[in-house]
């Protein structure tokens, strides 16, 4: 006695047909994702309420000589001043049936001070922003992904 499978290449083809659909799908939630997490990372950084003058007026309070979140706002939003840094907050996507990935950031080449910004320097505390934003957003994120 033997046990026959037959159909195997309708499923096999069904399989082919349903992948691009849920990839599609998938890519669609992951950007949608990607644009709740750039428009956390821009209020991160989107403060107005002081100038450079009023900051130096208080005393530079996210100098690295005063305690952790203990300047008028926590450590991880920053000020807009010039705008430079708000500007080019960039989403990148990279939507595939294989791999895909949405990235926000911003590119030295174009604010040579973000590293000192977020890692901090001799002089001023990290001011992670990107990090900050992540944490906020991050169960909206995967809410999105996982379709809830």
């Amino acid at each position: 006695m033997s046990a026959k499978v037959e159909g195997l290449s309708n499923v096999l083809q069904n399989i082919r047909n349903i992948t691009p659909i849920e990839a599609a799908k998938m890519n669609a939630k992951l950007s949608i994702a990607g644009n709740v997490l750039e428009s956390g990372v821009k209020e991160h950084a989107s403060l107005t309420d002081h100038t450079l003058k009023d900051l130096a007026d208080m005393g530079h309070p996210y100098s690295k000589r005063y305690g952790v979140d203990s300047g008028p706002h926590s450590d991880d939003i920053v000020h807009r001043q010039s705008g430079l840094l708000f500007d080019n907050i960039e989403k990148h996507e990279n939507l595939n049936m294989i791999h895909s990935t949405v990235e926000v950031g911003v590119d030295e080449s174009k604010v040579p001070y973000i590293g000192d910004l977020i890692a901090g320097n001799g002089r001023q505390r990290p001011r992670n922003f990107l990090g900050g934003a992540y944490k906020d957003k991050v169960d909206e994120v995967i809410a999105i992904t996982q379709g809830r």
